[in-house]
C-alpha cells in the first residue's frame, strides 16, 4: 500500500461521517415505517432495498475518497461528456412505465436496469464548472466586469448542451437544481457584483413572470406551448390555495399538511400515523417525520441536515485547493436546494416539484449519487496540500 493511500485512510473526517451515517440509518428506518403503513407485508422488503442502495453508495463513497483529486481533475471533461451522452440516450431508452406514470422521461431503462442520469449529471456538472472556474481564475489580477462577462458567456455556452437535454425529459425541478449550482459557484468565484446582481434580477423577473402566467388562462396556454406539463402548472395552483383544490389537484398537498399538523409537538409515534399521503415514501417523506415525531423530530432532522452542510463547508473552505473548495460549495448548494425545496413543499411554503429529499426519499439513484458526491468531500484532507 502506498504512503499516500495510507495517509488517506488515516485522515478520515469523522465529523462529516457522523451526519452521513445518521441520515442513512434514518432513511432505512423511515422507508420501513412508511411501507409498513401502506402495506406491512412489503415493509421489510422496502427497508432491505434502501439498505442495499445505501451500502452501494457507501462503498462508492469510500472508494471515491481514495482517488486523488488530480486524477479526478483530468477525468472531469470526460465525466461531463459521458453525462451528456446518458442524458441524450433518454430520447431512445427512457423507461416507458415511468413515462406513463409521471409524464416525464427521466428514467433510463437499459437491459431492465432503471436509473435517473440527471442525478449523476449533477456531480459531473459540479466538477466541470469547478474546473472551468479554476482554469479561468486569475487570483493576482483584478478582472473587469467585461472580462467576467466573457467568462460567464463561455461558461453558459458550455452549459447549454446540458440544459438543452434537460428540456427533453421536461424535468423542471431538476433543472432548477442545476441553475442553483451554477449560481452558487458563480457567486463563489468572485464574479463582478454588477453581473451577479443582474443575474439575480433576471431570475427574479422570470420567476415572477412564470408564476403570473400560471394563474391566467392565457398564461397557461403560453406555458403549454413552451412544453410545460399540465400537472406542473397544477402544482403551482394547488400550492397557492391547496384547500380550494383538496379533492383534486391539491389533494397531496392538503394530506401532507394534515399529516404534519397532526403530529403536534412530539408526534404520534411510528405506530400512530394514520393520515394517508400519496407518494409519501418519495416526494413527501418529510410528512412522515412530522406526523410520527412532531415538531421536535422535524427540528432534529433539519438540524442534522444543517450540521452536514456546515461540515461540508468547513472542510471545503479549509482546503488549500481552489478546485476542492468549488466542489464542496457546489455539493452544499445542490443538497441545500433539494432539502429546502422538498421540506418547503411538504409544509406548504413552496410548490411541489418532485425533487427528492436527500437520503430520506425513496430512490436508489438519488441516494447513491448523494453518497458519491459526499465521497468527493471526504477526499479533502483537513488542510489540503493538493494544488490544482
Amino acid at each position: 500500500m502506498s504512503n499516500e493511500l495510507k495517509k488517506r485512510m488515516n485522515t478520515i473526517n469523522y465529523a462529516l461521517l457522523l451526519p452521513i451515517f445518521l441520515l442513512v440509518l434514518l432513511s432505512i428506518w423511515s422507508q420501513y415505517w412508511v411501507a409498513f403503513y401502506d402495506n406491512r407485508d412489503l415493509a421489510l422488503q422496502q427497508a432491505l432495498k434502501q439498505l442495499l442502495f445505501s451500502l452501494i453508495g457507501l462503498v462508492g463513497m469510500f472508494c471515491l475518497r481514495l482517488i486523488n483529486k488530480k486524477f479526478i481533475w483530468q477525468l472531469t471533461p470526460y465525466c461531463y461528456a459521458f453525462s451528456l451522452c446518458l442524458m441524450l440516450s433518454l430520447y431512445v431508452f427512457y423507461d416507458p412505465v415511468m413515462f406513463q406514470l409521471t409524464g416525464t422521461k427521466r428514467w433510463l431503462d437499459i437491459g431492465g436496469f432503471q436509473f435517473q442520469p440527471s442525478e449523476f449529471a449533477k456531480i459531473a456538472y459540479i466538477l466541470f464548472v469547478s474546473r472551468f472556474l479554476v482554469t479561468n481564475n486569475q487570483p493576482t489580477k483584478i478582472t473587469s466586469w467585461q472580462e467576467d462577462l466573457k467568462k460567464l458567456g463561455k461558461l453558459l455556452l458550455y452549459s447549454l448542451p446540458l440544459f438543452g437535454l434537460m428540456f427533453m425529459p421536461k424535468d423542471f425541478g431538476t433543472s432548477l437544481v442545476f441553475l442553483f449550482i451554477l449560481g452558487a459557484l458563480i457567486v463563489a468565484s468572485g464574479m463582478n457584483w454588477r453581473i451577479v446582481l443582474s443575474l439575480v434580477a433576471i431570475a427574479s423577473l422570470l420567476g415572477g413572470l412564470l408564476i403570473t402566467l400560471v394563474f391566467t388562462d392565457f398564461g397557461q396556454h403560453v406555458l403549454e406551448a413552451l412544453h410545460f406539463k399540465t400537472y406542473q402548472l397544477n402544482r403551482v395552483r394547488a400550492w397557492a390555495n391547496p384547500f380550494e383544490f383538496s379533492n383534486s389537484i391539491g389533494y397531496q398537498q392538503v394530506q401532507g399538511l394534515k399529516a404534519i399538523g397532526s403530529g403536534g409537538i412530539f408526534g404520534k409515534g411510528t405506530l400512530g400515523i394514520n393520515v394517508y399521503v400519496p407518494v409519501r415514501e418519495s416526494d413527501m417523506i418529510f410528512t412522515f417525520i412530522g406526523e410520527a415525531y412532531g415538531f421536535v423530530g422535524c427540528t432534529a432532522v433539519i438540524s442534522l441536515y444543517f450540521y452536514l452542510f456546515y461540515q461540508i463547508f468547513s472542510t471545503s473552505v479549509n482546503s488549500n485547493s481552489l478546485f476542492n473548495s468549488y466542489i464542496g460549495i457546489g455539493i452544499i448548494f445542490m443538497l441545500l436546494f433539494q432539502t429546502l425545496e422538498n421540506i418547503g413543499a411538504s409544509i406548504g411554503l413552496l410548490p411541489l416539484t418532485g425533487i427528492p429529499l436527500p437520503f430520506l426519499s425513496q430512490g436508489g439513484t438519488s441516494l447513491i449519487a448523494t453518497l458519491l458526491a459526499l465521497g468527493l468531500v471526504l477526499e479533502i484532507p483537513p488542510k489540503s496540500t493538493v494544488n490544482t
